[in-house]
């Protein structure tokens, strides 16, 4: 997977979560009916110039929270218009403190099996451009670890499938507040992932997060999606990916466009969904591989 492809990939991720962005920021119509629409539209401005003026202008410890700057300025905000869903708050207010989540014993369908997959080809690819973003972020060789990542992303898989779970991914989102933070330890981590298991165990906390109001997701989103989208670029531009050549034109513009295209509804065929994301991937692999048969030498970086 050479850097065309991973930017691709990486890219590719962000732009097809660019509609969700949209949708949350104002309805699915995407159309300005009433003065509803219009306060929607206004928190999630807010709750994006909030989020984009801490990590620009604050110092010090604050200027590592743009995230929960925004999200909580776009909830105050919602608050004041009357825009809180008063069924979220009310499942907030009944949610339990503790509690398991519904595990399930691990059932084996042939269909089921062929359907889930190919998204593991589509991890693949998706973890070494993420691993390929945060080097390029960092100015950091990181593949030497890319062993690693691809374990620890196998056994996590693995594991949330044996209580039911879906597979697991390095989710772009943390690239994008890395990117942003300028924080990259491991340790945080290790920290973080402590205390999402243990959050992950309090019902209240999952209606809290599931309370914030879809605008404020679409202006926090607004940055993380778009961020997300030029660490792919960033990742062509540091490795001097040649855009004169056809091949390259090619693998990285057909993909994306038929990535974005499906977004996250995707192709379905006999019953079996293919997300965009994941046949973005597998156009741009199998046209990687395909085009390197019989072309002309022509470096790609120069």
């Amino acid at each position: 997977m050479p850097p065309l492809v991973t930017g691709t990939v990486v890219a590719m991720i962000g732009l097809n979560l660019a509609y969700s962005t949209v949708n949350n920021a104002l309805n699915a119509e995407l159309t300005v009916h009433d003065s509803r629409d219009l306060a929607r539209l206004a928190i999630a401005a807010v709750t994006f110039l909030t989020a984009a003026l801490v990590a620009l202008y604050l110092h010090g410890f604050l200027r590592l929270l743009p995230i929960l700057a925004g999200v909580v300025t776009g909830c105050v905000l919602a608050a004041c218009l009357g825009l809180l869903d008063p069924h979220s708050l009310a499942r907030l207010q009944s949610a339990a403190w503790i509690g398991l989540p519904p595990f399930q014993t691990p059932a084996f369908r042939l269909d089921a099996m062929a359907s889930i997959a190919p998204v593991f080809i589509v991890l693949v690819a998706e973890n070494k451009g993420h691993l390929a973003a945060v080097s390029s972020s960092m100015g950091r060789d990181l593949n030497p670890y890319l062993g690693r990542a691809y374990l620890g992303d196998a056994l996590a898989s693995l594991l949330a499938a044996c209580g039911g779970g879906t597979p697991q991914t390095t989710y772009a989102e943390n690239l994008a507040v890395m990117a942003i933070t300028r924080v990259f330890s491991t340790y945080n981590f290790v920290m973080a992932a402590s205390i999402a298991t243990l959050l992950g165990l309090c019902p209240k906390f999952g209606a809290l997060i599931e309370a914030i109001p879809n605008p404020v997701l679409g202006g926090i989103t607004l940055i993380l999606y778009g961020t997300i989208v030029l660490m792919g670029v960033k990742i062509w531009i540091d490795d001097k990916v040649d855009f004169s050549a056809n091949k390259s034109l090619i693998v990285a513009g057909v993909p994306i466009i038929a990535a974005t295209g499906l977004g996250a509804r995707g192709l379905t065929i006999g019953g079996l969904n293919i997300a965009g994301i994941t046949l973005g991937t597998l156009l741009a692999l199998v046209l990687n591989l395909g085009l390197s048969f019989g072309a002309p030498p022509r470096a790609e970086a120069r």
